[in-house]
């Protein structure tokens, strides 16, 4: 290995895989410097005992090895030497629901695992990688409180939708757009947990996240919120009571007006770096919806959904951003907040209680 650079991101590679952890190795230490690869470790148990001794700045986490796997090596970690993980898993089958599972325990990013012809896959994903990693080394990681005592249980919400399911879908007549980045799958499983579902109100949220992993974060959303909860599909209506994921890699818009208020895609290039971009999408919640909608930038990197929420706050909506003690990466709420453009900046809890409260006045 390189001699180490005072100046660099130190870097511990969990792999079960000698030939993965030999091809992260080689494209981490490619990056000019700015990344060490400090140890590698070969299972979780190794992962946990080698991240006490080493103290790395960023893990990079497999998922499924043997001894101990990447899920109980992450909350192993996180309980006992809090780092930033990145993780690295399979974007198809169990592989997405067990990352986003990872992201809600801790993880403050994921990466699709190269699969097929490997090294050529992972020159493929080292200008991602070391981009996240070095998003990683910049997080502050939040105590985690164990099995998310707060949140209900999937079987507590599947009892509470009962009455909701009496009552039938109708078209959304209130848009709240949602945006959030690095730490956002554990903000969103929060924040949603306590969203009343209303039979008015449609929820679409971009989350910054590699492609092939939304349809596993729509799904588990799905199980700790009173709402229906599902990937964004093309030309399909916002229904209230509903909250919908954009889709990985292409932007979402909603056009329309209340009642018929339905999502486009388009293919154009990122935005400051993302796509789907939280700004192309409340601009366009702005246009369709006006003093109908209302914006909210959640933790993250970078800016995103600061023009966004100013088009909406323009426009008459309501606008909220996140609080910086609860944020894992206090970029985008920060950046938002600096814009004059957000009425309240809140804790996810408090921050529920308002929206509840503004969407509750809606359907009246």
């Amino acid at each position: 290995m390189p001699s180490e650079n005072k100046t660099s991101i130190r870097v511990l590679i969990v792999d079960d895989s000698f030939f993965m952890r030999k091809i992260l190795t080689e494209i981490l230490n490619e990056s000019g410097g700015e990344i060490t690869v400090l140890d590698t470790a070969q299972n979780g148990w190794e992962a946990v005992e080698k991240t006490k001794k080493l103290k790395p700045d960023v893990i990079t986490m497999d998922v499924e090895m043997p001894k101990m796997d990447g899920l109980a090596a992450l909350e192993k970690i996180m309980e006992e030497t809090p780092t930033p993980v990145v993780m690295l898993s399979s974007h198809t089958g169990k592989g997405t629901e067990t990352t986003i599972k990872a992201l809600e325990l801790g993880a403050v990013d994921c990466v699709a695992k190269p699969t097929g012809r490997v090294l050529e896959n992972a020159r493929a994903i080292q200008g991602e990688l070391v981009e996240k990693i070095k998003m990683a080394a910049l997080c502050r990681l939040r105590p985690r409180v164990p099995a998310e005592s707060n949140i209900p249980s999937v079987e507590t919400k599947k009892r509470e939708k009962l009455p909701d399911e009496e009552v039938p879908d109708r078209p959304a007549s209130f848009i709240v757009a949602v945006a959030s980045s690095t730490g956002g799958p554990r903000a969103l499983n929060e924040f949603f947990s306590k969203i009343t579902r209303s039979p008015s109100t449609a929820f679409v949220i971009v989350q910054h996240i590699s492609v092939g992993f939304t349809k596993a974060l729509a799904r588990r959303l799905g199980e700790v919120s009173s709402l229906k909860i599902s990937e964004a599909e093309e030309n399909s209506f916002l229904m209230g009571g509903n909250a919908y994921v954009a889709p990985g890699g292409m932007h979402l818009l909603v056009e329309g007006s209340a009642g018929r208020y339905r999502f486009v895609f388009n293919d154009h290039p990122p935005r400051l770096g993302v796509k789907p971009s939280a700004d192309f999408m409340m601009t366009s919640v702005a246009k369709a919806a006006g003093k109908q909608s209302a914006g909210i930038v959640l933790t993250g990197m970078g800016r995103d959904g600061t023009s966004g929420l100013k088009d909406i706050h323009s426009a008459g909506g309501r606008t909220f951003a996140q609080d910086a003690d609860s944020c894992v990466v206090y970029g985008m709420p920060k950046a938002a907040v600096e814009s004059g453009m957000v009425d309240r900046q809140l804790t996810l809890a408090q921050m529920a209680v308002e929206v509840n409260a503004l969407v509750s006045s809606r359907s009246r």
